[in-house]
C-alpha cells in the first residue's frame, strides 16, 4: 500500500487550522453584528383621549398626553413610525437611540380633536389600531354614538402625515363567548382557522374600499393571544403583532421579533412619571 505524502498532510492540517480560525472570527462578527443591531423599543398603549372626564384606566386627559410627550421629548426619546421599525428589521434601516412607539388602539374621534394636534406640537408619530366593524357601522349609519372614527375621519388622520394604521381587526374586538381573537374551547385549528382568515378577509375588504392603507401589523383584541393566529397571520404576509403584555421589545434582525411585541398600557390612573419609569427600564 502507498504511503500518504507527509507533505500532503501537512498541507491538510494547516489548511484545517486555517479553516477552523476563519470559523472562528466569521462566528465573533456575526455575534457581534447581531448585538450591534440590536435596539430596544418600548410600546406605549392609549386608547381614548377626553376632556372634562374622569380619567381611568382606558382614558387619559389631553394634559396628560402633553405631559408624557413633553417629557419623551425632554428625555431624549423619539417617536418612530411602525413602518421605521418594520424596516429596520426587514431592510436593514435605521433608528434613532432611544426609540418610542405610541399605539392608540381602538380608533376613537380624539385622534382627530386632541392626538393629531399634540402630535404636530411636539414633531411626534404614532399608530391607530383600527376595529373595523366600528369604522365600518358609522358608514353604514347604524353606530350613532359618535365615539370611533368611520373611514373618512381614518382617511383624514393618515393625511395628517402623524398617523399609521393597523388592523384590531374586523369583528374580532369581542369580550362574550369569544374573547378576541382567542380560540373557543372546543373549536378545531380548522374552525378557527377559517374564522381568522374570514376575519381578515373582511377587514382587508373594508380597507382597500376606503382607499386606506393598513400596515402588514395586527392588535389583539384585549391582548389575547392566540399561538395559531400568529402562524396564520404569517401567512397572510403579516410582518408583525401586539400583544398587551408590559415589556419592552427587543428588535434585531431577526423577522420574529416583530411578532406578540409587548405594551405598556398607559392608563389615566398614572403620571408621566411612572411612564418615564417604564422606558428607564429599557
Amino acid at each position: 500500500m502507498k504511503r500518504p505524502n507527509k507533505g500532503f498532510c501537512g498541507m491538510t492540517f494547516y489548511a484545517l487550522v486555517l479553516i477552523c480560525i476563519l470559523v472562528f472570527f466569521c462566528a465573533s462578527f456575526a455575534a457581534a453584528s447581531a448585538e450591534e443591531a440590536s435596539v430596544e423599543l418600548p410600546i406605549l398603549m392609549y386608547h381614548d383621549v377626553m376632556e372634562n372626564c374622569a380619567p381611568d384606566e382606558y382614558t387619559v386627559s389631553p394634559s396628560q398626553l402633553e405631559a408624557d410627550l413633553y417629557a419623551l421629548r425632554a428625555g431624549g426619546w423619539e417617536t418612530v413610525a411602525l413602518t421605521d421599525v418594520i424596516q429596520y428589521v426587514y431592510a436593514d434601516g435605521a433608528l434613532p437611540e432611544k426609540p418610542v412607539l405610541l399605539v392608540f388602539d381602538d380608533g376613537y374621534q380624539s385622534i382627530l380633536t386632541h392626538v393629531i394636534p399634540l402630535l404636530e406640537k411636539y414633531d411626534a408619530h404614532a399608530v391607530v389600531s383600527v376595529i373595523g366593524a366600528r369604522a365600518q357601522a358609522l358608514e353604514d349609519g347604524c353606530d350613532t354614538t359618535g365615539n370611533y372614527m368611520d373611514w373618512a375621519a381614518l382617511h383624514d388622520a393618515v393625511l395628517s402625515g402623524r398617523i399609521e394604521l393597523q388592523s384590531h381587526s374586523a369583528q374580532l374586538h369581542v369580550y362574550r363567548t369569544r374573547k378576541g381573537a382567542g380560540m373557543l374551547p372546543d373549536e378545531s385549528a380548522e374552525a378557527y382557522a377559517q374564522v381568522l382568515l374570514n376575519d381578515i378577509r373582511t377587514m382587508n375588504e373594508w380597507a382597500q374600499a376606503a382607499g386606506l392603507p393598513l400596515l402588514p401589523s395586527f392588535a389583539y383584541p384585549y391582548g389575547y393571544v392566540e399561538p395559531l393566529a400568529d402562524i396564520l397571520l404569517q401567512q397572510q404576509g403579516y410582518l408583525a403583532t401586539m400583544t398587551s403584555e408590559p415589556h419592552v421589545n427587543v428588535l434585531s434582525r431577526d423577522p420574529q421579533c416583530l411578532f406578540r411585541l409587548g405594551r405598556f398600557n398607559r392608563s389615566g390612573l398614572i403620571d408621566t412619571q411612572e411612564v418615564l419609569q417604564w422606558l428607564e427600564c429599557a
